[in-house]
């Protein structure tokens, strides 16, 4: 698999698996949580997104600072070779919005 590929499918992983993780918890913490029909599927919705983004953000936070290998909580310990300053997809070493990289200052 060429590294753009791997990147990408990297990406899509480490996107799905808090994804999933955020409507398990959501649908846990709504069980016993009656609500109006109408505002049922937009709390679900909230929970979810909720949810997932503290997933997400707890778990790259113990992989940059804690170990790498709690990455594997993210479905794959390895980040896109496209998240680091010195990847091939990056030659510049520039960041996606412009400005000074994180890595390697």
């Amino acid at each position: 698999m060429s590294t753009a590929a791997s990147a990408l499918w990297a990406s899509i992983v480490r996107t799905i698996v808090p994804t999933i993780v955020g409507a398990v918890i959501a649908f846990f913490v709504g069980r016993g949580i009656t609500l109006d029909s109408e505002f049922e599927v937009a709390f679900t919705t909230l929970l979810n997104v909720g949810f997932a983004a503290i997933y997400y953000i707890a778990v790259r936070l113990l992989e940059t600072y804690v170990a790498p290998k709690l990455g594997w909580l993210l479905g794959l310990a390895k980040t896109p070779a496209v998240y680091t300053a010195d990847s091939p997809a990056n030659p510049d070493h520039s960041t996606p919005g412009g400005g000074t990289p994180l890595i390697g200052r």
